[in-house]
């Protein structure tokens, strides 16, 4: 039987879970109630009210009086490492063993709790220390540069910039859409520009003639860097460099 603690000072896979999860949608804007973690983590709300009770105890959360959970400061630390061991796993799974997008993240979503501290410091070396996981979200502590980002929903369509990275939420909600972008060479930097028409609930990705048509939710999810994109003349556009904008992501809509 596989052990229920990984290499943390006492932490069980079981609570790791809960803080990625908690770590997860919090970083993604949303608040994270325990309705919203059962379903997360596919549980009965009975078994997260005891072990958010259990984590409370220990330090790791608090409760608003909405009944929304937050981490403490030693919650978001020992949710960044279960999270960068999530993440190195997933780099490892996607760019040596060949997994795809949604494979690797299922997968590392399996094993990643039992792996050592330094076989993942290991991998990440290994790996040639990325910053991010294949789907372009953060590794915790690699020192990922600044991006200014925003939603393929938001981008005018006279600008032209990389895929940078795609919604945590997506990840684990939408495994299809992994694929689909997989498939349509949606990959991270790639060049891609957008195109709608009024009162449409989709829009068009465009990208070296290729278009690829994607519904606003999961637009919203998909970001680019504005930072290293630029203005395309069209109709009457002026170029010039995008002015960057960061806007945090929000509520992630639901697939």
């Amino acid at each position: 039987m596989p052990s229920t603690r990984n290499s943390g000072p006492g932490l069980s896979v079981v609570a790791a879970r809960y803080l990625e999860a908690i770590y997860y949608m919090a970083h993604e804007g949303e608040a994270v109630r325990p309705s919203r973690l059962a379903e997360w983590l596919g549980v009965r709300a009975p078994t997260v009210t005891g072990v958010v009770q259990r984590m409370r105890d220990r330090g790791y959360l608090v409760t608003a009086a909405d009944h929304s959970l937050s981490l403490t400061d030693s919650g978001e630390e020992e949710a960044a490492e279960a999270v960068r061991r999530h993440r190195v796993v997933e780099r490892w799974l996607a760019d040596e063993v060949g997994l795809d997008w949604a494979t690797a993240d299922l997968e590392a979503g399996r094993i990643a709790h039992h792996f050592s501290s330094d076989l993942v410091s290991r991998l990440f070396k290994r790996l040639g220390k990325p910053t991010t996981c294949p789907h372009g979200n953060e590794i915790p502590g690699a020192g990922c540069p600044r991006r200014e980002l925003r939603s393929l929903a938001e981008l005018s369509p006279d600008v032209v910039a990389p895929i940078a990275r795609i919604s945590e939420v997506a990840e684990h909600e939408a495994p299809q859409l992994l694929r689909l972008l997989d498939q349509e060479g949606l990959h991270l930097e790639e060049m891609v520009g957008v195109q709608r028409s009024p009162g449409a609930g989709a829009i068009t990705v465009v990208r070296d003639g290729r278009r690829t048509s994607l519904g606003l939710a999961a637009a919203r999810v998909v970001w680019v860097d504005v930072s290293r994109g630029r203005r395309e003349v069209r109709r009457g556009h002026a170029t010039g460099a995008e002015t960057p904008r960061t806007r945090p992501p929000g509520a992630t809509p639901r697939f």
